[in-house]
């Protein structure tokens, strides 16, 4: 089918406008807009009232918010996505993905994280989480730095056990213990595996949001051997992962939080 040039320019000013609502929802109305973006009043009126119309935009007290039409986008949009091969992708020019084991997690329903996607560089380590397993996410660097991005009440409705699984004579054990190590990860912006899943292993990981849509959280990490997890490594890894968090958060979509800096 041939393409009406003619409607290029409303279809860009129409998500111009939908940009701006999405900004300030609820407080633009047809003037605020039409000034923001330079355009006339008539051109906005006969754009908001159509996007209006198809369920993109709906009107509120003081403005126009984003309608429901586009959330069902959005979610069909999100159900399209496969994760592991935005991961794939992601990590394909990292130093960190092409030396050492990096793979993708989400957290479970409980305590556990499950291995989605897995990427061997030339120093594989063998690894407890194979694809699809689940582990304890307070033994793993994926689970902690996912905890510690959790909202508190959804922390505190998973920290209901009294103790900790133990894989190693390094894993935390306590909740205090726990809940002072997530402390120290909000602060750094990544959680580290002390040989917590298998002795003389560690892991680096960095947590991200998956879309509004789904509420899911998730997070990737390195492996590597405990004699080579110096502090200049593991911040060196870190600084990579973080590179990978928001590479999948662009292709993701919009999400109910993102990585620190």
């Amino acid at each position: 089918m041939a393409l009406n040039r003619p409607l290029v320019p409303a279809v860009n000013r129409a998500v111009e406008i939908l940009d701006l609502v999405a900004a300030e929802p609820g407080q633009l109305g047809i003037s605020v807009i039409a000034r923001r973006l330079d355009l006339p009043k008539s051109s906005v009126a006969n754009l908001c009232g159509a996007l209006t119309e198809t369920g993109m935009l709906r009107m509120s007290a003081n403005g126009f918010t984003l309608g429901q039409h586009l959330a069902r986008l959005g979610a069909s949009y999100v159900g399209g996505i496969d994760h592991a091969q935005l991961f794939h992708e992601s990590c394909a020019s990292l130093d960190t993905a092409r030396n050492d084991t990096v793979q993708l997690a989400m957290l479970g329903d409980g305590l556990d994280v499950i291995y989605l996607a897995r990427r061997d560089g030339v120093n594989p380590v063998r690894l407890a989480s194979t694809l699809g397993t689940a582990l304890p996410a307070t033994c793993t660097a994926t689970g902690k730095a996912i905890l510690a991005r959790l909202p508190p009440d959804a922390l505190e409705g998973r920290l209901t056990a009294g103790t900790l699984p133990k894989l190693t004579q390094h894993s935390i054990t306590s909740i205090k213990a726990l809940r002072r190590e997530l402390g120290e990860i909000r602060t750094v912006g990544y959680a580290i595996d002390h040989q917590e899943v298998i002795e003389g292993v560690v892991c680096v990981g960095v947590a991200f949001a998956a879309p509004e849509a789904s509420g899911q959280w998730m997070a990737v990490s390195a492996t590597l051997l405990a004699p080579r997890a110096t502090d200049a490594s593991i911040e060196q890894i870190a600084v990579e992962l973080h590179a990978v968090v928001r590479s999948i958060s662009l292709g993701l979509g919009p999400t109910v939080g993102a990585a620190p800096p």
